[in-house]
């Protein structure tokens, strides 16, 4: 407990709080923002003058668990069918978070979202901006760099400082593959290699981040139809994916409307539509 105490003090001092920081995490029915619902929240909440508070709830979210998220957080629906439902908890769950800074782990894209819609859900507009967010996830993907010197200073313990030209870089490459397979068993796996390169159906992986999966179905990380299914927009909206299939996208992200719009009845006439107007 004393350990525990100095690190929360030491993250008063390094961030200089002049207002609470809820550190925190949850656990949900799945990865849908729109329609699934939290069954587990536990929170840090640290003071400027140090004092702490800790909780770990779960609740009952009126709604049957993935077996995805099962196999996740090991929640089952019979161990939360007496809990709170997030309505009973929500003033509880407000005083917490109202006013304060948040940190966690990719709760930019995920928990705050989720979290806010609860409480949507109970009339009650959880607001919060950027100013206020302190993502671990982010700050790892910025503070270390995704660069060929930077994994090879990671897998070979070496510096790469000389000029860089094709067959080096190739060089460096063959080492570092080299250092993956033998640190990691699994990615002398074909079966395992294949499945972090492409989607459940086999597409290819969005490099830039227009898009997201979700069993086995894109949905957008971007636009008024973020965290919306292609498929539903495809019937919806199809005139914005005509926007898309015309504008200035990469020639991944038009092949992956394309793909998803092979599901879809109102394909053939959205294609026909964009070829006469070409």
């Amino acid at each position: 407990m004393i350990l525990r105490a100095n690190l929360y003090k030491k993250i008063v001092k390094l961030l200089k709080l002049d207002k609470p920081l809820v550190i925190f995490d949850i656990e949900s029915t799945g990865l849908n923002l729109h329609s699934d619902k939290i069954v587990e929240l536990a929170y840090i909440k640290i003071w400027p003058n140090s004092k702490t508070k800790k909780d770990d709830m779960l609740i009952n979210p009126e709604m049957k668990i993935g077996r995805e998220a099962i196999a996740v957080h090991g929640i089952r629906n019979r161990y939360i069918k007496d809990k709170p439902v997030f309505r009973d908890k929500a003033q509880e769950i407000w005083d917490v978070f109202n006013d304060s800074y948040y940190s966690g782990f990719n709760i930019m894209n995920f928990d705050l979202p989720l979290l806010r819609r609860e409480f949507i859900r109970c009339g009650m507009d959880f607001e919060y901006s950027a100013r206020q967010i302190i993502d671990t996830r982010e700050l790892f993907l910025k503070m270390v760099p995704r660069t060929l010197s930077s994994t090879y200073e990671y897998y070979c313990d070496k510096d790469f400082k000389q000029w860089h030209t094709a067959l080096i870089d190739t060089e460096v490459s063959a080492e570092i593959l080299v250092k993956q397979l033998e640190r990691y068993k699994e990615c002398r796996d074909w079966e395992f290699i294949n499945k972090i390169h492409s989607t459940e159906k086999g597409e290819p992986r969005d490099g830039t981040r227009k898009f997201y999966w979700l069993r086995g179905q894109a949905y957008f990380a971007f636009s008024k139809y973020r965290d919306r299914s292609l498929k539903d927009i495809a019937r919806e909206d199809p005139d914005f994916l005509e926007w898309m299939l015309e504008a200035d996208f990469s020639k991944e992200d038009k092949t992956i409307v394309e793909k998803t719009l092979n599901d879809n009845t109102d394909k053939k006439s959205l294609l026909n539509k964009i070829i006469l107007k070409k």
